[in-house]
């Protein structure tokens, strides 16, 4: 079976990435379906997102902001801001990204597998997720800060 996710790993410049984004992007050694994107805001705040991609590319990731253990439990881990913001962010207990681009998203609203930006294994990879998560959530006017 083929490696989707070493694939996609391998055709990205990491090092570039990080140097150019901030971003800190690795698999999990155990649990191989486990990406982990290390990311700041403009305010500085540092956070980690974990990806859980088995089915990857043809089933969407499910999405996850967690602390430097891996929960997603920790309010703390995950970002605030007002009430747009909350439309995708879903802090604990729920802990996931209510987005067409996520697993949790089309398990909550079925219809939005038909959306035209919804998850398509054919044209979506992770750095989808990663701008979406970097450009759309933390760099918007709605992010406030990490959650207290």
């Amino acid at each position: 079976m083929p490696d989707k996710i070493g694939e996609f790993l391998a055709s990205h410049n990491l090092e570039l990435l990080k140097a150019i984004k901030g971003w800190q992007v690795e698999r999990d050694d155990v649990a191989t379906d486990v990406v982990r994107l290390t990311l700041s805001a403009p305010d500085g705040e540092r956070y980690i997102v974990r990806f859980i991609c088995d089915g990857y590319p043809d089933i969407a990731p499910r999405v996850a902001f967690v602390n430097a253990e891996g929960s997603s439990a920790d309010r703390t881990a995950w970002p605030a801001g007002n009430a747009a913001f909350y439309e995708v962010i879903k802090h604990p207990p729920h802990s996931f990204l209510c987005t067409d681009l996520t697993r949790e998203g089309f398990e909550h609203h079925a219809a939005w597998v038909g959306r035209p930006t919804a998850w398509k294994g054919s044209t979506h990879t992770l750095m989808d997720l990663f701008n979406y998560i970097q450009d759309d959530l933390l760099n918007s006017i709605n992010y406030q800060g990490r959650a207290q």
